[in-house]
């Protein structure tokens, strides 16, 4: 499974958000692995724009709740910074979620937290 932390931001913000990124946590024992970050620029209305940046983590389902914590501690520093958001999504692998719904799981092992 993977975890995608997504981060959006104003330009205002930018500076204190590339900041916060520099202070995570590192990864617990080795069980997470940070695949990679990727940035964006989008205009929301005219003359606005957002920045988005988003995480990708993998890791076995075992560790679920290790992950979970873990992800929740490292993003907590967004929730200080004025106009920031953040959220964490669970995804996975389209086989994966065909076998949850045919057991009727889907909803419990898929979901979204957005701060």
């Amino acid at each position: 499974m993977i975890k995608i932390g997504t981060v959006t931001c104003t330009p205002e913000a930018a500076d204190m958000v590339a900041q916060c990124y520099s202070s995570f946590p590192t990864p617990t024992e080795g069980r997470i692995r940070l695949v990679d970050t990727y940035v964006s620029t989008e205009s929301i209305t005219k003359g606005e724009t957002e920045y988005k940046a988003f995480s990708i983590f993998e890791y076995d389902d075992a560790d679920d709740v290790l992950i979970q914590e873990y992800l929740e501690k490292r993003f907590a520093a967004f929730s200080k910074i004025p106009g920031v958001t953040y959220k964490i999504e669970d995804w996975g692998r389209v086989e994966d979620a065909l076998k949850l719904l045919g057991d009727g799981n889907f909803d419990d092992n898929f979901r979204s937290t957005s701060y």
